[in-house]
């Protein structure tokens, strides 16, 4: 069976060949969007690491007793005043 597009005629291996291109197209666009937005949301979630690495740093003395809680709560706000 053949179908009329633009004053082409196609038969049926030609349309399956078509319909195959389109679905790797579509592939194709859909892991480069994925992989965008996985690159985006690393790159925020480092970023916002960052920013929390002094409170990091006071729970860790915190947890190996060098700081006491009077200390500890003192110096938290501090630092969420900083921010």
């Amino acid at each position: 069976m053949f179908t009329l597009i633009d004053g082409m005629m196609i038969d049926r291996s030609m349309m399956i060949l078509m319909c195959a291109m389109m679905c790797i197209g579509a592939l194709i666009f859909i892991l480069i969007v994925g992989a965008t937005v996985y690159v985006v949301a690393r790159l925020l979630m480092m970023k916002s690491r960052v920013v929390d690495r002094p409170l990091m740093m006071l729970k860790e003395r915190y947890v190996r007793g060098e700081i006491n809680d009077d200390e500890y709560l003192r110096m938290r706000k501090v630092i969420h005043y900083v921010k």
